[in-house]
C-alpha cells in the first residue's frame, strides 16, 4: 500500500528507470546484498533520537553527513539505474522498505504457491523487479518468505501460466474460499489455454518412398505464429540453456508469434550463423525442445520446426541477414574446411571486418550436410542459398583445393591467422572378417558417392533395385542409410543394432518415418562376420540373450558405426599437436600449440552435431580477433569480444 500508491520515490522512479526494469540483479550474491538497506534504517532511527538533543554539538555534524549520505544514495543511484534496474534504490537503500517489509511479515499479507500446479517456467522469477527468488521459494517453502523485500505489486501472481501463485491477506480470514490468484487478479475464468502441439505434416510414406524430396509438408504463417505463441517465456530458459549457442529462443518466438518474421529472422541470426539448417538436422528433442517447460504439459513448443521456418519465410520475402558489420581491419584469414566450423568461423570474422578465404577439397560447401545428409532430409538449395549469401557478403570460396602439409605452411606464412576446420570423416574400423568382400560398404561413403551423383545428375551407386539390403548400427547415419536404400528400390532393407531400441541415438522421429517406409529393425545383434567367398552371402551375428549365431542373409551390408578424425601426420612437423586419437589438442577459443593456427569443430572435440560445431567455430572466431588484437598491442581476452551488434 505504502510502496505502491503513497511513496513519491516510487512514482519518480517509476518515470525515469522504467526503461531499465529487466535489468534487475539475480544471482544468490545479489540477493543478500539486499540486507544493506538496514543500515540506512538504523541511520534513520538514529536520526529521529538525536532530534530530540538538537542543541548538542555532535548532533549538526551527524545530520550533515546523514543528509549528504542520503541525497548521494538517493540521487546517485539513478546513474546505476541502466546497470541495475530501477528498483535497485528500493531493493538496498530504501529505509522505509524495510520498515514495511517488517509489516508484510507482522500482517496477514503472503503469497503461495501449489506446487503441483506450478510448472517450473520461473516466469514469477522473471518479473520480479525486486530479484525475490520467487519461484524457489514456493518450491522450498509452498510460499514467498522474502516478504521484506515484497512492494505487493503483483507481477508474479498475474505473469503465472497456471495460477499457481495466490496472495493471502487479511480478506482470507472472513472470506476462506477466496483465491486471489492471476485469474482473480486479470479477471478472466482461469489461466490462459495453452495450444495444442501440433507438428508439421508427414507427406505419405507411399509418396516419400518415390522421390527425394522434404518429407515433412511446410508449415503456413497462421499455423506457425499459433506454434510460436505456446512459448511461455520461462524465466530462465530451458531451450536457450540447452542449446549449445544459446540461441535467444523465447525472443524470435515471441516476434514470429507477432507475425514480425524479418525480426524474428534477425534475432535468430545473431547467435546462429545457419539457422534454417539447424532446424532441419538438430536433435531438438534432445536439446531446446527436450528441455521446453511444456514437456511437463502437452508437449514441447515445435522450435525445431519453427526455426527453419522463420529463416525460410524471411528469404521468401526478400530479407538478407547482416553483411559486414565493422569497417575492414586490413587482417586476412584462411579458413580450411567448408563444414558447419567453418562456415560459421568465416561468417563470424567477415561480420568483424576481416578478409576471409574459404577453402575446401571439395566442389561445394557444406561438408558433410552437403555429401553426409540426403536431401529428403535437407533440402541442397538452403546451402546453395547460404553460400550466395555469404559470397555477397564478402567471403571468397576455393573450392576443389585439398590443402596438404605444403599449402598449410603456404596459408600460415601468407595469412594471419588459418582455421582449421576439417571435421572427422574417417569411417570408423569395424575390424570385422570379410569386410573386403564385395556388397560391404561404408555407410559414410555411401550417402557421399549417392549425394554427389545427384548433385552431378548421373546414376547413384551402387544399384540397389531387387536388394536385400542390410544396415548395421543405430545412428542418424544408419537410419539415412536405409531411408535412402529404400528410395533406391531396395527390395528389402533391414536396421541391425546391437543394443535395444531404446539405446538407438537416431532420432524417434526418423525412426518412425523409417518404419512407415518399410525399414525392419532387429535389435541386439552384435556383428561377428561378413559371410561370403568373394560375394557378400550373408551377415553373422552373436544373438545377444543366448550367445548363438544368426546368419542374416543379403545382398549389401551398409556398416554405419560413425566416424573419427583423419589422423594426419603432418601436423606435428608444422608444431600443431594431436592428442593420441589424432584430434588436434586445443583450448576453449581453437588456439592450438601453433601460434597462428586456430581448429574448432569435429576435428578438435569428435564427432558431434551440427550446432556444435557451429558454436565451436564462432568460438575460434573469438579466439582468433583477440590474438591479432594482442599482436596490434591491443590487450583483448576472447571472453571480452561481444557479438556483432543486432541491426
Amino acid at each position: 500500500m505504502v510502496c505502491g500508491w503513497n511513496c513519491p520515490c516510487v512514482g519518480i522512479r517509476e518515470t525515469v528507470g522504467f526503461a531499465f526494469r529487466e535489468k534487475t540483479l539475480r544471482s544468490s550474491t545479489a540477493w543478500h546484498w539486499r540486507y544493506t538497506k538496514w543500515f540506512f534504517f538504523a541511520l534513520y532511527m538514529i536520526a529521529f533520537v538525536l532530534i530530540m538533543f538538537s542543541g548538542t554539538a555532535y548532533v549538526s555534524p551527524f545530520y550533515s553527513g546523514f543528509l549528504a549520505l542520503v541525497g548521494l544514495t538517493y540521487f546517485g543511484s539513478f546513474f546505476v539505474a541502466p546497470l541495475t534496474g530501477n528498483r535497485f534504490y528500493c531493493r538496498y537503500l530504501c529505509p522505509y522498505g524495510a520498515t514495511f517489509g517488517l509489516l508484510n511479515h507482522i500482517g496477514y499479507y503472503g503469497i503461495r504457491m501449489d506446487k503441483n500446479a506450478c510448472v517450473d517456467c520461473r516466469r514469477c522469477e522473471q518479473v520480479c523487479d525486486m530479484g525475490i527468488p520467487v519461484w524457489q521459494q514456493g518450491k522450498d517453502h509452498g510460499r514467498v518468505t522474502g516478504l521484506e523485500d515484497c512492494m505487493g505489486c503483483g507481477r508474479c501472481v498475474a505473469s503465472c501460466p497456471t495460477d499457481a501463485l495466490e496472495f493471502r491477506d487479511v480478506r482470507n480470514e472472513f472470506l476462506p474460499k477466496l483465491r486471489m490468484d492471476g485469474s482473480y487478479l486479470m479477471r478472466r475464468s482461469g489461466p490462459p489455454a495453452i495450444a495444442p502441439r501440433v507438428e508439421p505434416l508427414q507427406r505419405a510414406a507411399s509418396a516419400r518412398r518415390q522421390d527425394w524430396q522434404d518429407g515433412r509438408q511446410p508449415l503456413n504463417l497462421i499455423d506457425a505464429m499459433a506454434q510460436a505463441r505456446r512459448c511461455l517465456d520461462c524465466g530462465v530458459p530451458g531451450c536457450r540453456n540447452a542449446c549449445p549457442l544459446h540461441n535467444r529462443i523465447p525472443e524470435w518466438l515471441e516476434a514470429l508469434g507477432r507475425g514480425k518474421v524479418e525480426a524474428a529472422a534477425a534475432i535468430s541470426h545473431s547467435t546462429s550463423n545457419l539457422p534454417e539448417i539447424c532446424g532441419s538436422v538438430c536433435p531438438s528433442h534432445r536439446l531446446c525442445e527436450g528441455a521446453c517447460t511444456l514437456n511437463a504439459g502437452n508437449g514441447p513448443v515445435i522450435i525445431g520446426a519453427l526455426e527453419r521456418f522463420v529463416s525460410e519465410e524471411a528469404f521468401r520475402r526478400g530479407w538478407k541477414p547482416q553483411g559486414r558489420i565493422a569497417p575492414a581491419k586490413g587482417n586476412t584469414v584462411a579458413v580450411v574446411g567448408a563444414g558447419p566450423a567453418g562456415l560459421a568461423c568465416a561468417d563470424q570474422l567477415n561480420q568483424s571486418g576481416f578478409d576471409v578465404t574459404v577453402f575446401d577439397k571439395r566442389d561445394e560447401i557444406g561438408g558433410l550436410l552437403t555429401y553426409g545428409v540426403p536431401s529428403f532430409k535437407l533440402d541442397k538449395a538452403a546451402i546453395v542459398r547460404r553460400r550466395s549469401l555469404l559470397e555477397q557478403a564478402g567471403i571468397r570460396f576455393s573450392l576443389g583445393v585439398d590443402v596438404d602439409a605444403e599449402q598449410l605452411q603456404r596459408l600460415i606464412e601468407t595469412n594471419d591467422a588459418v582455421f582449421l576446420g576439417s571435421g572427422a570423416q574417417r569411417p570408423r574400423a569395424t575390424n570385422l572378417t570379410g569386410q573386403e568382400l564385395a556388397g560391404v560398404i561404408d555407410g559414410l561413403a555411401y550417402l557421399s558417392d549417392l549425394n554427389t551423383s545427384r548433385l552431378r545428375g548421373s546414376l547413384p551407386t551402387p544399384a540397389m533395385t531387387g536388394k536385400r539390403v542390410l544396415v548395421l548400427g543405430g545412428g542418424d547415419t544408419a537410419i539415412d542409410c536405409a531411408r535412402s536404400a529404400v528410395r533406391q528400390s531396395a527390395e528389402d532393407v533391414t536396421v541391425a543394432y546391437r543394443r535395444g531400441p531404446e539405446q538407438m541415438r537416431a532420432s524417434q522421429k526418423e525412426i518412425a518415418a523409417a518404419r512407415d517406409e518399410g525399414v525392419h529393425f532387429v535389435f541386439h545383434r552384435k556383428p561377428e562376420v561378413f559371410v561370403g567367398k568373394e560375394k557378400l552371402l550373408a551377415v553373422r551375428f552373436s544373438e545377444a540373450s543366448d550367445g548363438h549365431d544368426i546368419d542374416h542373409a543379403c545382398d549389401i551390408a551398409i556398416v554405419a558405426f560413425g566416424q573419427e578424425v583423419d589422423h594426419k601426420g603432418w601436423l606435428e612437423r608444422l608444431n600443431i599437436a594431436t592428442d593420441d586419437r589424432g584430434y588436434i589438442v586445443a583450448d576453449e577459443y581453437g588456439r592450438t600449440t601453433h601460434p597462428k593456427v586456430f581448429v574448432g569443430g569435429d576435428n578438435s572435440h569428435g564427432p558431434d552435431l551440427v550446432v556444435t560445431a557451429i558454436a565451436a567455430g564462432r568460438r575460434a572466431s573469438q579466439g582468433i580477433q583477440a590474438a591479432l588484437a594482442c599482436n596490434s598491442n591491443r590487450s583483448v581476452q576472447p571472453e571480452a569480444l561481444n557479438e556483432p551488434a543486432l541491426h
